[in-house]
């Protein structure tokens, strides 16, 4: 699990959340939160400190620019709640083909879907969709548009499994000598002849129905200068 260490304890876990309604925290004020011993608190401080999620300026312990990034996710990271997972899906195309990749991991094992993978912190969806491209398949592609939005749920009998949100992306490639990777296999297929039922039903209906399509969506930076917040388009 990408987020192990100091996050998956459970007194770790409970400093950080001290965190989630204070900008710094005194050592006194955390060991009375906690209602453990002060060696305790000591160590897993120490080891919060070791592990770059808290630092020490003057008499107070702030979050580490690291740790911030974990304040939106921190109740999924340790397992409290369970959120869908945003993913960008690209729709790879030259001429009348598409290009789709045989899974080999769950869900969807065995299936054809469209490339797809997270967003990274940093990423535009333009940026997301070129890299997606770019490390499973090796082309080099020509962002085009973002189609559509689509919520998908899995479920099986009452329970749901998964659910997702997927960014539907469009990326023109100029060449068809792909490299395949341990993702799983890649194949070209006529957009009027593919095989319906060996494809995600999801994945299917969005190239039938949103391969052309083109939406909006509005990106902006929230500046945070000091606690004195901004927005730049």
């Amino acid at each position: 699990m990408r987020y192990s260490g100091s996050l998956v304890k459970k007194e770790r876990e409970e400093i950080f959340r001290l965190f989630l309604n204070k900008d710094k925290l005194k050592f006194n004020e955390i060991e009375k939160s906690l209602k453990i011993k002060s060696n305790k608190a000591s160590y897993h401080i120490e080891k919060m400190q070791e592990e770059d999620l808290l630092e020490k300026k003057g008499f107070y312990y702030y979050l580490t620019k690291k740790a911030e990034k974990y304040i939106p996710i921190f109740q999924q990271v340790i397992g409290e709640e369970l959120s869908p997972l945003p993913v960008v899906l690209v729709g790879i195309v030259k001429d009348k083909k598409i290009l789709l990749i045989n899974r080999n991991k769950r869900p969807y094992k065995n299936y054809w879907s469209m490339i797809g993978g997270k967003m990274k912190l940093e990423e535009s969806f333009e940026e997301a969709s070129l890299r997606l491209v770019k490390e499973k398949t090796h082309l080099e592609g020509k962002f085009k548009s973002i189609n559509t939005v689509f919520h998908e749920k899995v479920k099986e009998e009452k329970t749901v499994k998964h659910s997702f949100i997927l960014f539907f992306t469009k990326v023109k490639v100029e060449e068809e000598n792909f490299k395949e990777t341990k993702a799983g296999k890649l194949q070209w297929f006529n957009i009027e002849e593919i095989e319906e039922d060996k494809v995600i039903p999801s994945d299917m209906w969005l190239i039938k129905n949103k391969l052309n399509s083109k939406i909006n969506v509005i990106s902006a930076e929230i500046r945070d200068e000091k606690g004195k917040l901004s927005i730049i388009f």
